[in-house]
C-alpha cells in the first residue's frame, strides 16, 4: 500500500472536532458498550491534533486523530489495545482501520 493510500495526521481542527468527538464516541460505545467521556485536544509537536477522553470510571485513552484517504477523518486510540485489532477501527467515511503486525495502518476489508 502506497502512502498516498493511508491516512495522515489531521493538522487543521477547525470544523472537524465534532466529528472527532462523534467517532470516538462511537468507536468506544462500539466496544465498551454505554460510556460517559470527556475530551481534551490538543496538538502534538510535529503539528497532528490528539484527544484524551477520559472514560467515567474505566480511565484514559489517547486517540490521534487522521485524515483518511476517502476524506474521512478517522481517530485511532494509541496505542491500539490488542484485542481491537481483529474489529478495526471504523472512520467517519466508514472505512475500518487497524495496525498491522509491522506497526502500519492498514485497511480492514469487508
Amino acid at each position: 500500500m502506497s502512502a498516498s493510500q493511508r491516512p495522515v495526521p489531521l493538522t487543521d481542527l477547525r470544523r472537524r472536532a465534532p466529528i472527532a468527538r462523534q467517532c470516538i464516541h462511537a468507536t468506544l460505545t462500539r466496544l465498551l458498550g454505554e460510556v460517559e467521556l470527556r475530551y481534551e485536544f490538543y496538538r502534538e509537536w510535529n503539528g497532528c491534533w490528539r484527544v484524551r477522553v477520559d472514560v467515567a470510571d474505566r480511565g484514559q485513552l489517547d486517540f490521534t486523530l487522521l485524515d483518511t484517504p476517502g476524506g474521512g477523518l478517522l481517530a485511532l486510540p494509541r496505542p491500539l489495545p490488542e484485542r481491537w485489532r481483529a474489529v478495526g477501527v471504523i472512520a467517519s467515511d466508514g472505512s475500518v482501520w487497524t495496525v498491522n503486525e509491522a506497526g502500519e495502518l492498514a485497511p480492514m476489508s469487508g
